[in-house]
């Protein structure tokens, strides 16, 4: 196990496609729970998994459209089972956990809109565009938002919120974060196997993905993505030529996607990669289109100096104490808010 990998990267803002954290335990003390023929609720839909509105949050409801989402999004990456046909205890968990996740994000949400938060339309139109910008097309764009039950007004507005709650957090919890020399230090001696690591390499990419799947397409794709390695090989700064041209996420950082093992990369970028010098430059193909691929650096099976992790390890620890502190902060406003959930255990074992 490649622990190493879980510690060089961080997730930041999750725009896509609601702010999640920790269980808080909706079914606890704060929270009413009633039966949903009580509340009065009708399905939104007649296939719809959960009632139009799920819970209540100060008064302001969290809709069975939101959690069907998150709800839907999971079970994607298992195939998509059907609802009825899922074991009733993981049902219930994991209907509890997107439960959860969506109330904590009202209860920061509603905070933040009350501490004048406010965001400015063209930073979620920003937003909007670094996501477009992922795809290849607006259908592929369209295509993705459906097979998660998403349109692009219910992304604009998670987006919205997510920026709101993340300027408010900045604000109140990590701007006074800090982690000293001497927590690094003691960290690294004490974890020093999550260190460890293979042979690995460090590279940066440019993405060039087609437009659609025909070979036309495919052939104008490759002979962009190798007009661009004719102007890296010139002597173009790679990383700004990253910015302007790829449509991977990486392209903010100049195609930086840091240091991977050789299971952690695409088969034909693998190969590439390890066998390219430090420096080397050249394109290849995956599934997932052209890239061309520069090597910054490669390293041998070891461990980490701290030094080399140093960056990293202070991102990990201050996430860590962000986290530590965004727990209580959402706990303090579970126990003064008004929190109603209006699913029954019973329906969510034996739908």
């Amino acid at each position: 196990m490649v622990k190493y990998l879980k510690i060089l990267a961080f997730p930041g803002l999750l725009l896509f496609p609601v702010l999640c954290f920790p269980q808080a335990g909706p079914a606890g003390e704060e929270s009413r729970q009633k039966p949903v023929e009580d509340a009065g609720n009708p399905p939104a839909t007649p296939d719809a998994i959960f009632p139009a509105i799920v819970a209540k949050v100060n008064g302001e409801a969290i809709s069975g459209r939101d959690l069907e989402e998150l709800v839907r999004l999971e079970l994607s990456a298992i195939g998509n089972p059907e609802w009825k046909n899922l074991r009733g205890d993981y049902r219930g968990e994991l209907t509890l956990s997107k439960i959860t996740a969506l109330i904590n994000s009202k209860l920061l949400f509603q905070q933040a809109k009350a501490s004048g938060i406010k965001v400015p339309d063209a930073e979620v139109q920003a937003e909007m565009q670094k996501i477009a910008k992922t795809f290849s097309s607006e259908a592929e764009m369209n295509a993705a938002l459906a097979s998660q039950n998403k349109s692009r007004e219910s992304l604009q507005k998670s987006i919205f919120e997510s920026l709101t709650v993340s300027r408010y957090v900045e604000a109140t919890i990590k701007k006074g974060l800090a982690v000293t020399s001497e927590e690094l230090a003691k960290y690294y001696a004490s974890n020093a196997e999550e260190f460890r690591h293979p042979d690995i390499v460090k590279t940066s990419h440019i993405l060039i993905k087609a437009a659609g799947n025909t070979a036309e397409q495919d052939d104008i794709a490759r002979k962009r993505a190798e007009a661009l390695l004719a102007r890296i090989k010139k002597g173009e700064d790679f990383a700004r030529l990253a910015k302007e041209n790829s449509v991977d996420s990486s392209a903010s950082k100049g195609g930086d996607i840091g240091f991977a093992s050789r299971e952690g990369l695409a088969p034909e970028y693998a190969e590439a990669a390890f066998s390219l010098p430090t420096g080397g430059v050249t394109l290849v193909k995956t599934q997932n289109g052209y890239h061309i691929i520069k090597v910054t650096d490669k390293k041998k099976e070891g461990l980490f100096t701290l030094e080399e992790i140093r960056p990293q390890l202070l991102a990990h620890l201050t996430d860590r104490k962000y986290q530590e502190e965004l727990n209580k902060l959402v706990n303090q406003l579970r126990e003064k808010g008004d929190v109603e959930i209006l699913i029954s255990v019973k329906e969510l074992l034996n739908p």
